[in-house]
């Protein structure tokens, strides 16, 4: 049995209107601009496995599925029988990139039935937001009648973790010992799409120093996710277990290989926060897909401070292609080893989410 404690299942209706450039999810979302565009994005670059277009096809893609319980079997397919997984709902209704066709609280109810269908393999975490009206009667709801498993949350959409309009969220997860994942990655395509004033008003009350000399959106609202931001919070809710994902992103594990005397890579920051905090974890979804960095993910397996707190997840359906999803836990599996495998993928997971 192991744990892939980074997935998603939310579909093209949960995404907002201009999530993408020039229109393309509402040209997307139907059949004949799918194929039309799809073809033609493939065309714009066809040898790196990095293009962002190709990307945004692919969530497109999954997303056009029927239901969540159809994008969850595909991805379940691709791992051992009774494998379980977190299924991270998102929440894109304040991110400033229009209408989201489907009420949040249907994406939630759906995931809550899926979680009825498997309740032993599916362990639903909500993504609140909070400038969500009623957010903490939708995780009361989400936790005591559809038993979801935890808490996400998404600074990078316009807030940062110790927004306190969030106090009353961490004081319910520490008191009914509920883990929380937050994204922690830069320059991602899920941002605050607002103009550059707006976003720089939004970072007006940040307590670290901030990235500012830009009009870059994305990367304006890395500030949100940066994780210095995360010791605020874990300072005055000392029992709480907090997840960083995607360990601080490939951008930030190639600048380490590259310059790893770089004292403000977000990966040595997560890595010096987790040997003092050990209620912090980090996983590696999406980051890990590039296999260069195998060999620094052992490692860091190797450092008895931090090895504990790692945590196995892909993800998906972020990925850029099936054959990533199906032989990533292979893959990893074969070059980390059994017992490093069993270490990310079920003893820090089982832990992580208090099954340990």
């Amino acid at each position: 049995m192991i744990y892939n404690c980074h997935i998603h299942t939310f579909q093209e209706k949960d995404i907002p209107r201009r999530y993408l450039p020039l229109g393309l999810v509402r040209i997307l979302a139907s059949t004949p601009g799918f194929q039309t565009v799809g073809f033609f994005l493939n065309l714009l670059n066809p040898v790196t496995s990095n293009d962002q277009f190709r990307r945004y096809r692919k969530i497109i893609e999954i997303g056009r599925f029927k239901d969540q319980k159809e994008i969850f079997e595909e991805c379940q397919k691709f791992y051992p029988v009774n494998s379980k997984f977190v299924i991270v709902s998102m929440d894109m209704e304040y991110m400033n990139a229009g209408k989201v066709p489907r009420p949040y609280m249907d994406q939630l109810r759906e995931l809550a039935g899926l979680k009825k269908i498997y309740p032993d393999f599916v362990l639903p975490f909500v993504h609140l937001d909070p400038r969500r009206p009623g957010m903490m009667d939708i995780l009361k709801t989400c936790v005591e009648e559809w038993e979801f498993s935890g808490i996400k949350i998404y600074p990078s959409v316009g807030y940062f973790p110790y927004d306190v309009r969030l106090r009353p969220m961490y004081e319910y997860a520490e008191k009914n010992d509920l883990p929380i994942i937050s994204h922690c990655s830069p320059y991602n395509p899920t941002y605050n799409k607002g103009w550059p004033y707006e976003i720089k008003a939004l970072l007006s009350g940040s307590k670290i120093p901030l990235d500012m000399d830009t009009c870059n959106r994305k990367r304006l609202c890395s500030n949100f996710a940066n994780p210095l931001n995360f010791p605020f919070v874990m300072d005055e809710f000392k029992k709480l277990r907090i997840c960083l994902a995607h360990f601080g992103s490939e951008y930030f594990w190639k600048q380490f290989m590259d310059h790893p005397e770089d004292k403000d890579s977000w990966f040595l920051l997560i890595k010096d926060m987790m040997e003092k905090n050990k209620n912090l974890y980090a996983d590696i979804s999406y980051t890990l897909n590039n296999q260069e960095f195998f060999p620094l993910l052992k490692v860091l397996l190797a450092d008895p401070s931090i090895k504990d707190q790692i945590l196995f997840g892909s993800d998906y359906y972020m990925v850029e292609n099936k054959a990533t999803e199906r032989r990533f836990g292979l893959d990893l599996r074969g070059y980390l080893g059994e017992e490093n495998f069993r270490t990310i993928a079920r003893d820090n997971p089982g832990t992580f989410l208090g099954r340990g």
